[in-house]
């Protein structure tokens, strides 16, 4: 067979090829792969950043407990909020709702009183958005508790929207002014999240656009207001210390799991005890920057994480905030990047099917081993990533190109 017919049917099968897998990447088949893929170079990385400086202070109904009852009561919050003060806290972020329906006057007055305790920016609240398009009750000045952001550039449609924040942290609590971020939003209709990983910094209400909970954390760690926070949506958030957080259209962001060893986590238990009898590594949690307070049970580790391992929301808050300090974030390549890689490719296998079979076949084993290479040291030093089902359905057609066209001897 001529090399122009070779070429003809190659560039053919390519031509097929991109179509038929942009078409089901479009439609989320490959996103377990991916996630697997990503998965795997996140392990290859060696983790070079600036550690994070964030503690998960466990909140647990197990047989260790400090608390007689469960869920724990405003008693029981307001001793943490205590005991985290004498230990000097900087920002204390509280994941638990911070609303009861039966809890006594005097219970929410001490609790009340331990907040005082904190001045403006050391104290987060965390709050469930619900989206409901038959309610539409939040009142304006909650919402303004929520300091929402006005520099944005983009199409806010696509931010979620909530109508309501139920329930709200209690009155006791929003009236001296502690502010809060959502921890989740609750949606009448679920959207499919093919990876858990992904999660908000924002929310929109009306024409309102306001942070999340592991965004409000970092804000009040630095030391800024809304007005010194610019978003482009689908590419970044700026915030006026010089950090960039990229985000997709929606305002979402991608935590890195493999920071989850950084993560300093410790019973709520350690409160208890005398400062002299905690170990350096439990001092060391309760002086980093941002304690969080969060619920993690067994029954609320519902979030998948790797391997068949679980996680709670808390730690995933825990990991969004760790991501952020550490400036680990996972961002895919342009598609001008991605074309040039399928382009390169190609002009490869233009190459590849002029010779022998064994050599064209050698050689494409090698293109596969040199492009997961090139990958790795691509994500180890930018964190960059491009989709591998396109590049690998090319080599892949490269291999049989050669094996069904390449003679076996050199033409003479």
């Amino acid at each position: 067979m001529s090399y122009k017919k070779k070429v003809t049917i190659f560039l053919i099968l390519c031509a097929i090829i991109i179509s038929l897998i942009r078409r089901e990447e479009n439609n989320g088949t490959f996103s377990d792969f991916n996630r697997g893929y990503i998965n795997w170079l996140i392990d290859t990385k060696e983790v070079k950043a600036e550690p994070p400086s964030v503690t998960l202070l466990r909140i647990s109904n197990s047989e260790n407990s400090v608390f007689q009852d469960w869920p724990p009561s405003p008693i029981d919050y307001a001793i943490i909020l205590k005991n985290l003060k004498k230990n000097g806290a900087k920002l204390v972020a509280i994941e638990p709702l911070m609303a009861w329906n039966d809890a006594g006057e005097g219970l929410l007055e001490t609790l009340r009183t331990a907040s005082l305790k904190y001045d403006k920016g050391e104290l987060l609240m965390g709050a469930i958005f619900q989206m409901d398009q038959s309610v539409f009750g939040s009142d304006a000045k909650f919402i303004n508790l929520l300091n929402p952001i006005s520099n944005i550039s983009g199409d806010i449609r696509n931010i979620p929207e909530f109508t309501m924040i139920d329930p709200l942290p209690d009155r006791r609590l929003t009236s001296i002014g502690i502010p809060f971020g959502f921890t989740s939003i609750d949606m009448a209709e679920k959207d499919k999240e093919n990876n858990p990983m992904k999660v908000p910094l924002l929310a929109r209400i009306r024409d309102r656009v306001v942070a999340s909970f592991p965004l409000r954390a970092i804000m009040m760690e630095q030391g800024i207001d809304s007005n010194e926070v610019k978003i482009h949506l689908g590419e970044k958030i700026v915030l006026e210390s010089g950090t960039e957080i990229p985000i997709d259209s929606q305002g979402y962001f991608e935590a890195f799991t493999g920071l989850r060893p950084e993560i300093n986590k410790e019973d709520i238990s350690i409160l208890s005890l005398p400062m002299e009898e905690l170990d350096k590594s439990q001092l060391s949690s309760l002086s980093n920057r941002i304690i969080l307070v969060g619920i993690d049970t067994e029954k609320d580790q519902i979030i998948p994480f790797r391997l068949g391992i679980n996680i709670s929301n808390a730690e995933r808050i825990a990991l969004s905030i760790a991501t952020i300090q550490s400036n680990l974030f996972i961002e895919s390549l342009s598609s001008s990047f991605e074309y040039l890689i399928w382009i390169s490719i190609i002009l490869i296998g233009l190459y590849m099917i002029r010779l022998k079979r064994s050599k064209a076949i050698a050689r494409s084993l090698i293109t596969i081993i040199v492009y997961f290479a090139v990958s790795m040291v691509l994500f180890q030093s930018s964190n960059q990533w491009v989709s591998p089902m396109t590049p690998l359905s090319l080599m892949a057609c490269i291999l049989i190109t050669s094996w069904a066209l390449c003679q076996k001897k050199e033409e003479s």
